[in-house]
């Protein structure tokens, strides 16, 4: 009860085991109801109760995932200096989905009285900016139609000349690589191992700097296997001294109801430890039994 709660203090294992052991429709609906029934918002009442990483972590379980992550966005590009790994992930967690694209841009437009393009533009410079507006804006592909042969050709010339530093300028890599389907860009990785010996991304890693190397790069592994970003993320965020718990949270809690399983059996794959483990090493406290419900 919301009374026993502002009587008593918050039962923080209460509120994870239920947002944890919920779908993402059903921790919406009792989002609903819980407004019905107090006649206040679940989310401002969390939000008043808790705080830091855990905090965060019950936002991302309430909110529409759309409005998360739009929100995600604005705190990287809110005070001074902006964070372009926010941006990134953020935009690559949600490459084919289109309605949740769209509700980002709604919520954050509805919000902050901004379109997002607009703050993309105004926080960030090019060519990083023309590389995230035109993810922000990729058009709905086809992913199962065919590839075209002679455009992976065409692509394939004009990714070398920009190698070798002829005609072909970033801008006009930008465009290419945004500008295509993600089976596209993979067999166009494909057909470069094919002719180089070595992989595109990690050319294109050599003769770019760091921003818009990491979109770049970000941008073929996704199109190369999802499931493996997501696991390389998890690992970098937890490998070293200190966690980024924001990568943690956006990845594990947007991917709880869709993917996770795929992403945790690629991470004990690729790094032979589990990630339950990994989180369990690297967080504490009631955030850590949050993600570790979630990845259990």
């Amino acid at each position: 009860q919301w009374y026993q709660r502002r009587v008593r203090g918050t039962n923080e294992e209460t509120l994870i085991n239920i947002l944890t052991h919920r779908n993402y429709n059903n921790r919406l609906k009792i989002a609903d109801v819980y407004q019905e029934t107090y006649s206040d918002n679940l989310w401002e009442d969390i939000k008043s109760e808790t705080s830091g990483d855990f905090r965060t972590a019950l936002k991302a379980l309430v909110l529409p995932e759309a409005r998360f992550l739009a929100e995600e966005m604005r705190n990287a590009m809110k005070g001074w200096g902006t964070n372009e790994d926010t941006l990134l992930l953020c935009l690559m967690l949600t490459i084919n989905d289109h309605d949740t694209v769209k509700g980002m841009k709604d919520y954050y437009k509805t919000i902050y009285d901004k379109d997002l393009q607009e703050a993309i533009e105004d926080e960030t410079s090019s060519p990083l900016e023309d590389f995230l507006v035109e993810v922000l804006n990729r058009p709905k592909f086809n992913e199962s139609a065919e590839v075209d042969e002679e455009a992976i050709k065409e692509d394939l010339k004009d990714i070398k000349e920009f190698m070798e530093g002829e005609e072909v300028e970033i801008e006009d890599i930008v465009y290419l690589v945004t500008s295509r389907s993600l089976t596209h860009l993979a067999m166009l990785q494909e057909k470069y191992y094919q002719s180089e010996g070595s992989e595109l991304y990690q050319a294109l890693e050599d003769v770019t700097d760091h921003h818009i190397k990491d979109g770049l790069v970000s941008l073929m592994s996704v199109a190369s296997d999802f499931h493996r970003y997501c696991a390389y993320e998890l690992y970098n965020a937890m490998d070293g001294d200190g966690t980024d718990e924001g990568v943690l949270t956006r990845i594990i809690v947007t991917r709880a109801d869709k993917d996770l399983k795929v992403i945790k059996d690629m991470y004990y794959e690729m790094f032979d430890e589990t990630l339950y483990k990994a989180v369990q090493d690297d967080t504490g406290g009631d955030y850590e039994k949050t993600l570790l419900n979630l990845v259990n």
